[in-house]
């Protein structure tokens, strides 16, 4: 055999192991975005469920208060911050029988048409942090109606119903089935560059 014949045969068997390798980076590299795409469903999933959970506590049970930002004042748990926002009481029948908590005094009770402050639930360290309007949703826990959580205008409708709940848990099955279709798709790609590669 020529000298050159045999430097053709060995070029041909070091191929394969340069080509396995370059395989096992594809394989790492769609393993690592398929599980964090996966990890990213999967919490996004177990957050809505837990809100489901929340609102499911409220659901017939709570009204909606709109609000603008005055100043911030100092959070309960946290070193930071949290929003106060003023608004008026809607009429509710929730008014009748439970004072309200605003969380920045002591229980009162408040009639329709009230001019009120409430303590928003977003947190902040200077006025550009928090949002200038809000809706506030008020639950009665403990007998009192108290500011629950604060969100975006019209985050909460009129309040949270059955079906605010029913759509909550929708999502978070969603959520959980992306998931589930996340991992298939990088078992599927594994596979496909493990047979690539060979």
């Amino acid at each position: 055999m020529s000298h050159d014949a045999q430097e053709f045969f060995d070029f041909d068997e070091q191929e394969p192991p340069r080509r396995s390798r370059a395989g096992g980076w594809r394989i790492v590299l769609v393993v690592l975005v398929g599980v964090v795409v996966s990890l990213i469903f999967a919490v996004a999933s177990l957050l809505a469920f837990d809100k489901a959970g929340r609102l499911a506590d409220w659901a017939g049970n709570s009204m909606v208060v709109s609000g603008s930002y005055q100043t911030m004042t100092h959070d309960l748990v946290t070193k930071d911050f949290n929003g106060i926002y003023a608004g008026i009481m809607p009429d509710n029948e929730l008014l009748k029988d439970h004072p309200f908590d605003n969380g920045l005094n002591d229980p009162v009770k408040a009639e329709v048409g009230d001019q009120i402050t409430f303590r928003g639930s977003e947190t902040g360290q200077q006025d550009s942090d928090f949002p200038e309007a809000v809706d506030a949703l008020l639950a009665v826990e403990d007998g009192q109606l108290r500011v629950m959580e604060t969100g975006e205008p019209g985050s909460y409708g009129e309040g949270i119903t059955e079906s605010t709940v029913t759509g909550q848990r929708v999502k978070a099955i969603g959520l959980a089935g992306l998931t589930l279709l996340s991992l298939a798709g990088t078992v599927w790609g594994v596979r496909a560059v493990n047979r690539h590669a060979h």
